[in-house]
């Protein structure tokens, strides 16, 4: 298994637009650019595309990063606000590129919730349409090493008990509407020379403790870091502390969240982790590397 040397991790889209660079939009979704070196060879992977990819580049624009040499992108699950950026990407980046993700990303998603219908809150486009841009799918349940270092996780087991799809979601099986345990929800992790793993999660539908878990498990490295959306939006007090003390019993020593984590989650997470909390926020950055003094 490959280790990066360097990792940078930037928002280019949460829900919040944050404030350290003039001008920059914030829209419900998540994506993230991640810049890993290894070897002097930097590796570009974009991890989810926001909902809207005229958000993205407007974003781009003013972090004066860029998007042309992106090598790999990959999605979280197959919700609009993760997806819906990826046929303007692709006309964006003018090259073919592969899209990981899991089988399940095609399947139909609906949502339907006390006193409000929301059809189809999957991919807001025909999967056909990927391929007439230059996206090649790789669709897999595997564990799959997307650029040096950085990792796909697959289908992610769910083995811990308080952790589960909130209720509301369905989808169409052989014409019945049926349950959606949303399987295709999964995230990426970087191996970091001498630090450990960063996960980088869209919405967390697998419970965070459950992919936190298993990409130690499979990956043979200690968790360092979690970034991303942990959609304990709605989750009770007793379910967010639980989730702050699996994470911790698993060794995570610092935790970006925003998107779908919820006000009340995030201020659990500040007073547990103190200064390694942050609130992510569009045009937010960090880096992850084995400092001197480490």
């Amino acid at each position: 298994m490959s280790d990066v040397d360097f990792v940078e991790v930037i928002i280019l889209v949460d829900d919040y637009s944050g404030y350290e660079v003039r001008g920059l939009v914030g829209q419900h979704g998540i994506s993230v650019l991640m810049k890993a070196v290894v070897d002097g060879e930097v590796s570009k992977v974009i991890f989810d595309v926001g909902q809207d990819f005229r958000v993205i580049k407007y974003n781009v624009r003013l972090l004066n990063e860029n998007l042309n040499d992106v090598g790999v992108v990959v999605l979280s699950h197959r919700h609009y606000d993760h997806t819906g950026g990826l046929l303007g990407l692709l006309k964006h980046i003018k090259h073919t590129v592969p899209i990981v993700a899991h089988p399940d990303i095609t399947k139909p998603n609906i949502y339907i919730g006390d006193g409000q219908v929301k059809l189809l809150i999957g991919l807001p486009f025909n999967i056909s349409e990927v391929d007439k841009y230059g996206g090649q799918l790789l669709l897999t349940k595997s564990v799959l090493e997307v650029a040096p270092g950085i990792y796909f996780l697959g289908e992610i087991p769910r083995v811990i008990s308080f952790e589960g799809v909130p209720k509301g979601f369905y989808t169409l099986d052989e014409g019945e509407l049926v349950r959606d345990e949303l399987r295709d929800d999964t995230a990426l992790a970087v191996k970091v020379r001498g630090l450990g793993l960063v996960v980088i999660s869209g919405c967390s539908h697998s419970g965070i403790v459950n992919i936190v878990r298993y990409t130690a498990e499979v990956l043979k490295d200690k968790p360092y870091a979690v970034i991303g959306g942990l959609h304990l939006i709605d989750a009770d007090e007793e379910r967010i502390k639980k989730t702050i003390d699996g994470l911790k019993k698993l060794g995570v020593k610092e935790v970006y969240v925003g998107h779908c984590t919820g006000l009340r989650a995030e201020y659990e997470f500040l007073r547990a982790y103190r200064d390694k909390f942050k609130k992510i926020h569009s045009g937010f950055r960090t880096r992850f590397y084995v400092k001197s003094d480490q």
